[in-house]
């Protein structure tokens, strides 16, 4: 795929002063729009002030990706190099705040240093996200901080342990290979030498199973082993998952919520509820230090009561920005949104709606050419009517619907089962019905 960036100057910071100007005009050929008039179409359907001018060559002929910017949201366009007509469009929202509305780098690290007193080694403002992002070096750890640019909430708190010592000299290969088969008696198989994270990467082939080792280069500890065998569990590393769970307990305090062994990586995975906090901590299942750790306030995406609107009323805020018929709606409980999209007039919408608020946080739109059901199509039942059809076949909630080349799979869940009917969307007909246990 051929692409040209068109090229612009940026005075000052974009959220201040935006594009002052872009230098290039075009590529020479005369039936594709300039920089400058591309830029005009794009304000036609949006406003705000154009960051970024991209030309780029798809299958479907010659594209411009267009970013814009406002007060309130962030747009990304893609437009018809030729007529401007607009292709796709994605907003992100910024919750109406403005660039005079952050709170400054100052604040911001003396946040980030009333969470963790040590050394800053890095602090950046993520523009795109809306954040500050922090590295602070204390002790033996590293800690990455990110805290909201405009509400001075700390977003992300990572801890890991410090294995690269400057002044140091790494062993040798030849000691890091007997670190492994001291452990697994076998045939090493592949040594890899990480200079930048400061690892020795090396596999041990012991009867059916390949053993991988991750060694610290300078201290000779085994930061992790994990076997590709089918018959590796837990069994095989030293603490076991009740000495995990209290190694987490020592750390955070709290109650634990979850503690799970990924084999792959070597480490016990331990989720602790402390407070209005969720702390997720990764322990080495060998030597039983902490790998990593993460936290999140378990309040921020709840609002007053902690209930989530509904599907019905999240598709309702959706039709009521665009008038079509859904095509399919979910909810991601990790996210905590509701993905519901439409299809209305040859266009797909798309949109990411939060559960607890209503907020609409996201929404895309692009052009469908070879839709296999249209939305003004009177014959296609409402994805209500298939979910009530659904729910005389399995008793439970409603979880995911999507309507794909003119059926609806609809997904329903009751605590211990979870099931897939998919039912046609002329006639209503039950297709199938499948059942298996909610894991």
């Amino acid at each position: 795929m051929k692409k040209i960036i068109i090229s612009f100057a940026i005075v000052g910071c974009l959220a201040v002063s935006g594009v002052v100007a872009i230098a290039a005009q075009n590529t020479g050929k005369q039936n594709i729009l300039s920089s400058k008039e591309i830029s005009k179409k794009a304000l036609s359907y949006v406003k705000g002030k154009v960051y970024k001018v991209e030309l780029d060559y798809e299958k479907n002929g010659p594209v411009y990706d267009v970013d814009v910017k406002s007060e309130q949201a962030k747009y990304e366009l893609k437009l018809d190099a030729k007529t401007g007509e607009l292709l796709e469009k994605s907003t992100k929202y910024t919750s109406g705040y403005s660039s005079k509305d952050i709170i400054g780098l100052e604040k911001a690290k003396k946040i980030a240093l009333k969470i963790v007193n040590g050394k800053i080694q890095k602090a950046k403002f993520n523009e795109e996200d809306g954040l500050y992002e922090f590295e602070i070096l204390k002790g033996k750890y590293e800690y990455d901080i990110d805290i909201n640019a405009y509400s001075g909430e700390v977003l992300k708190k990572e801890k890991e342990k410090i294995t690269t010592l400057k002044n140091s000299k790494a062993i040798s290969l030849k000691k890091a290979k007997q670190i492994a088969l001291n452990y697994i008696d076998g045939v090493v198989q592949k040594v890899k030498y990480d200079r930048n994270r400061g690892i020795y990467e090396i596999h041990v082939a012991q009867n059916a199973k390949t053993f991988k080792f991750k060694i610290d280069a300078y201290t000779g500890q085994i930061i992790n082993s994990g076997s590709n065998s089918s018959v590796n569990t837990e069994s095989n590393y030293g603490i076991g998952v009740e000495k995990a769970k209290q190694i987490a307990l020592n750390e955070v305090g709290g109650t634990i919520i979850d503690a799970t062994f990924d084999s792959e990586d070597g480490v016990y995975e331990v989720k602790v509820q402390s407070g209005d906090v969720v702390y997720d901590i990764e322990i080495n299942a060998v030597s039983g230090g902490i790998v990593k750790q993460e936290k999140e306030d378990s309040t921020t995406s709840l609002n007053n009561n902690g209930t989530v609107i509904g599907i019905e009323k999240a598709k309702q805020i959706a039709l009521s920005k665009v008038s079509g018929t859904v095509t399919s709606s979910s909810y991601e409980q990790n996210d905590g949104v509701y993905e519901i999209s439409i299809l209305a007039n040859g266009t797909a919408y798309d949109f990411d709606i939060n559960a607890y608020t209503g907020e609409i946080s996201k929404q895309d739109q692009k052009t469908v050419e070879d839709s296999s059901v249209s939305s003004s199509d009177a014959t296609i039942i409402t994805t209500q009517q298939a979910s009530q059809i659904a729910l005389t076949k399995a008793k439970g909630t409603v979880t995911k619907i999507e309507l794909v080349n003119g059926v609806y799979d609809v997904e329903v869940k009751d605590g211990t089962y979870q099931y897939e009917i998919e039912i046609d969307a002329k006639t209503g007909d039950v297709l199938s019905v499948d059942k298996e246990y909610d894991d």
